[in-house]
């Protein structure tokens, strides 16, 4: 008997592992993500909060031997921000919103096709070079730096959070590392197979970012040395690689350098995000 169980128990940890990212043409998901985050700009007493929620839809198009061909498409957009006691909110389905700053930033992505290719194996994205635009900088929205302080990421990067393959092997109590270096940030994400109920398994995340970054922000050049920790959790479908949902917490300290000042900063942002 404890043999069988022995069997069964094996069996079942590869049967959760043995994973792929399984679509069918024409399948669509559905992204909604609400976040808070609350931003101090000790230095200059500049605190600032802003709730965002958005809803998005990938759209599977096409597939070949390699990969999907997806569609992405942010459909809505909601934004509520505090900045020193003044308000301002941006409902995408207000009409009268739409003329606003915050309206035109987000204008040329509502509503509008991302075509992104999806690897069968890792999940990992690409964005179709067809769909790459540079803007003159006479055009560039100045708009833009700001929505990248909200922690805004492109296309490729939100169709990528719908799928987590669990590596193969892993079972209940195991851990495994994953890093990564870009634009001269360092990141080590911890993840850890916390339970599986079915086929729906949680999966704990803890991670850390290190780094400085030079980036521009409406003509001004600002140097941004971080520190962030993210404790959260994934629940990922393991027969079919599709995330059902994610929530973290991340705590973040640094420095603003800009116009020969250093501006220490602190922010804190929950995010949970759904899937269907």
């Amino acid at each position: 008997m404890k043999q069988q169980l022995l069997f069964v128990a094996v069996f079942f940890s590869f049967a959760a592992n043995a994973q792929k990212i399984a679509l069918n043409k024409g399948r669509q998901i559905t992204i909604t993500s609400v976040i808070t985050q609350d931003i101090d700009m000790m230095g200059m007493g500049m605190k600032m909060k802003n709730d965002t929620k958005s809803t998005g839809v990938v759209e599977v198009k096409s597939f070949d031997n390699e990969n999907y061909t997806s569609t992405y498409t942010l459909s809505k957009m909601n934004l509520n921000m505090d900045m020193m006691g003044q308000q301002n909110s941006y409902d995408s389905e207000k009409p009268a919103d739409r003329e606003s700053e915050m309206g035109k930033a987000f204008a040329d992505k509502l509503g509008k096709e991302v075509t992104v290719l999806i690897n069968k194996n890792t999940g990992k994205t690409t964005l179709d070079k067809k769909a790459i635009v540079e803007k003159p900088a006479a055009e560039a929205n100045p708009m833009d730096g700001l929505m990248d302080s909200f922690g805004a990421v492109g296309e490729e990067a939100t169709v990528e959070t719908v799928f987590f393959i669990i590596p193969t092997g892993k079972k209940t109590g195991d851990t495994w590392i994953d890093s990564s270096t870009n634009k001269g940030m360092k990141e080590i994400k911890t993840y850890t197979f916390k339970s599986v109920a079915g086929n729906i398994a949680t999966i704990g995340l803890f991670s850390t970012l290190e780094g400085r970054n030079a980036m521009e922000s409406q003509g001004m050049q600002m140097d941004v040395n971080i520190s962030a920790k993210t404790e959260g959790e994934i629940l990922v479908d393991t027969a079919s690689s599709l995330v059902k949902k994610r929530s973290s917490v991340m705590d973040l300290t640094g420095a603003i350098d800009v116009m020969g000042q250093s501006v220490p900063i602190s922010s804190k942002a929950i995010a949970s995000i759904d899937y269907n």
